[in-house]
């Protein structure tokens, strides 16, 4: 009995005595950009019963490794090393060490990057560039400021000297233009290559250059030709010239106008349309006598549903902007036997001499129908007469086909005058389904088998058109089942029936492109796709 109390009382401190704890030392590491090799040492309470302990490197850590000493029971050592730092940025790491946390701070690279040649121009065509890297730590792929510098994709990233190339597109625009290249490598004031490039001096014209206009306020359009993109301004040099429209722009687009009337003397003044970034233009000038009979006055020749200029194709619907043309206010057609008249108020509209069909006149606006007779020529002189006097010629092109879809607000963009299969209009609100038909009504399509009479309302057999007719639709090609003469509309109507692709987007505003023949339909139409 003796013995066991004896034995007892030996061993009852063992398990009244707690486990031990472990003392890491040092628990951070301040270290340059260079290799490093350390250690830390592991300290157990005294006296004590300890447990096992670990080492370990925090994950998605790569730069340090710990090469012993990873694991233990009581006193021991862990020794790692630290991989050079080849960036230009500072790195921290933790590492756990018998349950403590080791700070492990490197200091950044000293970095040194240049370039071969800090900057480039280049001609208005475009052109391959590139340049030479020389650097000592590593750097990320280039990048652009601007579109018209294209890089390649996916290009890796790089800790050594290295050779960026890259294209510059064509410069559409009158002026010139810069953009830069920057070297991606974490510092403050990185590598930049700066990229200049020359601009296309003649790439902007006018549809005409000068206009004389009646004593009598009058309104105006001029068209504006220039680069995709390219973007202009217009102002008048004179208080009685006012711009109502187009006095900034892109692309091809118009300027509209109003002058005041003149109850002075004669006088002259000027539209100046300038591209941006440069300061010459081009001008259009306005001469205006005080009195007298007003002459009419043809300024542009344009396609009614897209008020694309430049030529005129056999039964295109038209619009003729000018002055003097016709009576103050809008008067509409009236058939005159069955058929569209030639003389609306006192206006005529004549192609090569003979009378066209019309839709509507008034002072500042005709609208006609190109003879289908055109066919074959290369050019046509236009004129207007109103009240026995006649506009002086203007010569016209002559083209087989000039695609233009009309739009629901009648502004040539937008959501285009198309019908769903259940002839209501197609909008926002009343999208065509996938599989579906719609009617796209336009007007340029060109001959037609048979010949269409010209303004005649058209009636069966339907004259179809002679030129191929491709429809797409959110850029997805949309199969043709008709094109030809609109039922019961003005011959020159054109209407063409096309399924909407089941692989067209959806929307309320997507891109409806017609191409006849060789010619597309104006950008910018739009119809919307359930």
């Amino acid at each position: 009995m003796r013995l066991l109390v004896a034995v007892l009382t030996l061993t009852a401190p063992l398990f009244g005595q707690s486990l031990c704890s472990y003392t890491v030392s040092p628990t951070t590491f301040n270290i340059d950009n260079q290799s490093f090799t350390g250690s830390i040492s592991v300290t157990p309470s005294a006296s004590s019963f300890c447990s096992g302990w670990s080492a370990s490197v925090d994950p998605g850590v790569s730069w340090l490794h710990i090469t012993s000493g990873s694991s233990g029971n009581g006193p021991g050592t862990v020794n790692f090393t630290a991989d050079a730092n080849p960036a230009g940025t500072d790195r921290k790491a933790t590492m756990t060490v018998a349950g403590s946390s080791i700070l492990v701070s490197q200091t950044a690279n000293l970095c040194a990057f240049s370039v071969s040649t800090p900057s480039q121009s280049f001609p208005v065509a475009g052109a391959n560039g590139s340049f030479q890297v020389t650097a000592n730590c590593s750097w990320q792929p280039a990048s652009s400021d601007s579109t018209w510098i294209v890089l390649p994709k996916d290009t890796a990233p790089s800790s050594t000297n290295g050779t960026v190339t890259f294209t510059v597109g064509a410069n559409s625009c009158v002026a010139g233009r810069s953009g830069s290249i920057t070297i991606q490598t974490g510092l403050a004031n990185p590598p930049v290559v700066k990229i200049q490039q020359d601009g296309s001096p003649a790439n902007l014209t006018l549809s005409a250059y000068n206009a004389t206009v009646d004593s009598a306020a009058s309104d105006g359009r001029i068209l504006v030709n220039t680069g995709t993109d390219c973007s202009w301004s217009a102002a008048s040099d004179v208080s009685w010239v006012q711009i109502t429209a187009g006095s900034t722009g892109s692309g091809n687009s118009g300027v509209s106008y109003h002058v005041l009337a003149n109850s002075v003397a004669k006088r002259t003044g000027n539209i100046k349309v300038t591209p941006s970034g440069v300061v010459a233009g081009q001008y259009y000038a306005i001469t205006q006598p005080a009195s007298g009979p007003p002459p009419p006055v043809v300024n542009s020749v344009e396609n009614a549903a897209s008020y694309a200029g430049g030529g005129v194709s056999p039964g295109e619907i038209v619009t003729i902007f000018g002055a003097n043309m016709g009576p103050p206010g809008l008067v509409l057609y009236q058939l005159v036997g069955g058929a569209f008249p030639t003389n609306i108020a006192g206006t005529q509209v004549l192609f090569d001499g003979a009378p066209a069909p019309l839709i509507y006149t008034k002072a500042g606006q005709v609208s006609a129908v190109a003879p289908y007779g055109l066919a074959g020529k290369t050019s046509t002189n236009v004129q207007v007469q109103y009240n026995s006097a006649t506009s002086s010629v203007v010569a016209v092109p002559v083209q087989a086909t000039a695609p233009g879809i009309f739009s629901l607000d009648s502004s040539g963009q937008g959501p285009g005058a198309i019908l769903n299969q259940d002839f209501s209009i197609n909008s926002g609100p009343n999208p065509a389904p996938r599989g579906s038909v719609v009617a796209i009504y336009c007007t340029g399509g060109g001959a037609t088998d048979p010949v269409s009479v010209d303004g005649s309302v058209t009636t069966m057999p339907l004259p179809m058109l002679k030129q191929n007719v491709r429809v797409t639709i959110g850029g997805i090609p949309a199969p043709v089942s008709y094109s030809g003469a609109a039922p019961q509309a003005v011959a020159g109507l054109t209407q063409i029936n096309v399924q909407v692709p089941a692989a067209a987007p959806s929307g309320p505003s997507v891109p409806v492109v017609v191409q006849v023949g060789t010619v597309q339909s104006q950008p910018g139409l739009t119809m919307a796709v359930q």
